[in-house]
């Protein structure tokens, strides 16, 4: 080989060592760049490119085709398993892939819709995760690690009713009943800001009252346009001294929250319990069920007008001011 050829060669492997190096140094330092835990929900049998876009659309890498390249090259499968990860931050990738690669999920994914009960929120865990439904159910106001704005009532089928917030979770595998409790309850905390407190004692209540209001609104609300006119409604019979007549708290009454009834018959009606707005003046002794943050303000900023009573007609409710005119909605609408 000739001096000239030697140069060349020696040149080339200098640049290819060089190279080599840096994308090593390069590939070393791939992390992740989520700066909290971050919740992944993969779906079975997804492609390694769809999971790569999905990385990249929840700020966890920052290229998916860098990702894409090294996932590929270390041997993570075209189609995924699926399951639920947490993504703690920096995590390198290769510990990204052992973990996808694993077959062991780290959270359950439990979604509480607006108007579940307590009673079916405790269903709803006992089916998704490894709480029993009955452990649950036996939780109270002092079992709530950090609460200043809610208090325990007397006469209530169960004291957290109604203070544990509709929304969708990611409950850590290990759970224990308390834990999901709280969890629950905080959303509910931030939700229920410090303007919705002040606002509560600006009209003479309590969060256990704004919140029994709001939860009657949630179960007879059929659509957002129509729950601050329903909360209207509501006051403007407190203040007549009129009874509230609520089919949702009779069913709530007999039920306890664990059934529904679809249509309430005369002789529900006149059930003797507290929660039966049809023979008990005033709100019933506490919420009916879990209440969403439209329902709240509802009930915090109802509408002001003269409407005493409303029907359904099917797509929503007709409201009347006076009894005569309630009796021809109801013969109209009710077959």
């Amino acid at each position: 080989m000739s001096k000239k050829n030697i140069i060349i060669f020696s040149i080339i492997l200098a640049v290819v060592l060089i190279c080599t190096g840096v994308i090593f140094k390069y590939v070393k330092k791939l992390n992740t760049i989520n700066e909290d835990n971050a919740y992944l929900v993969v779906k079975s049998e997804s492609s390694l490119k769809d999971l790569s876009q999905q990385l990249k659309d929840k700020s966890i890498i920052k290229f998916k085709n860098v990702f894409f390249i090294y996932a590929k090259v270390n041997g993570l499968s075209e189609k995924m398993n699926g399951g639920n990860f947490v993504i703690r931050p920096n995590t390198s990738y290769k510990d990204l892939i052992l973990k996808l690669q694993s077959e062991e999920s780290d959270f359950s994914v439990v979604t509480i819709p607006e108007g579940f009960t307590f009673y079916q929120i405790a269903e709803r865990l006992e089916k998704n995760t490894g709480i029993k439904k009955q452990d649950f159910l036996r939780l109270g106001i002092g079992d709530l690690v950090s609460n200043n704005i809610v208090s325990k009532k007397n006469n209530t089928y169960y004291e957290l009713e109604g203070f544990l917030y509709p929304d969708t979770y990611y409950i850590p595998n290990g759970s224990n009943d308390k834990d999901v409790a709280n969890l629950m309850f905080n959303r509910f905390r931030d939700v229920f800001s410090q303007k919705y407190v002040n606002r509560s004692k600006e009209l003479g209540l309590n969060t256990n009252d704004i919140i029994t209001i709001a939860s009657l609104i949630e179960k007879e609300a059929a659509n957002d346009s129509e729950r601050k006119k329903i909360a209207g409604v509501i006051y403007n019979r407190i203040k007549k001294d009129m009874l509230l007549q609520i089919d949702a708290s009779v069913i709530y009454a007999i039920t306890k929250g664990e059934s529904i009834i679809d249509k309430v018959s005369y002789n529900d009606l006149k059930v003797k319990n507290l929660y039966n707005t049809y023979i008990n003046k005033g709100l019933p002794p506490g919420p009916i069920g879990a209440t969403g943050k439209p329902s709240i303000e509802a009930a915090l900023y109802p509408e002001e007008h003269d409407y005493l009573y409303y029907v359904a007609n099917g797509e929503g409710h007709v409201f009347s001011k006076t009894y005569e005119e309630h009796l021809s909605n109801v013969k109209k609408y009710i077959k």
